[in-house]
């Protein structure tokens, strides 16, 4: 082969690998304890403090990824029974608790 022939192959070779090995594009961002704003692959190489607050930056832009159907049910799901819960302890002052000496004393058998 001539020598042309080898320097596009080469020169083809070495672009498309430039081009392909980019960074990807899936990543979480977050704020370490310092302040220094920090991006990792996975989710799981945030520390677990600032895991919560770790921001998605990938080919949707800034927020969260789409979750899927599944997902999306089970986090409805969570919201309402949260939901439900906080309504159910705002509710515990006017329920009216158990009044003193009412089911104080339980009458005691003596087995014959």
């Amino acid at each position: 082969m001539s020598t042309m022939r080898w320097l596009v192959l080469t020169f083809g070779l070495v672009v498309s690998l430039l081009l392909f090995c980019a960074q990807a594009d899936a990543q979480y961002q977050y704020t370490d304890a310092k302040g220094v704003t920090k991006t990792t692959q996975y989710k799981v190489d945030v520390p677990g403090a600032h895991r919560d607050a770790a921001v998605w930056i990938g080919p949707i832009g800034i927020g969260k990824p789409g979750l899927s159907e599944a997902a999306r049910q089970t986090k409805q799901r969570d919201d309402e029974y949260r939901r439900i819960g906080e309504a159910s302890s705002r509710l515990v002052p006017y329920q009216g608790g158990s009044r003193p000496g009412r089911f104080d004393r339980v009458p005691v058998t003596v087995p014959r």
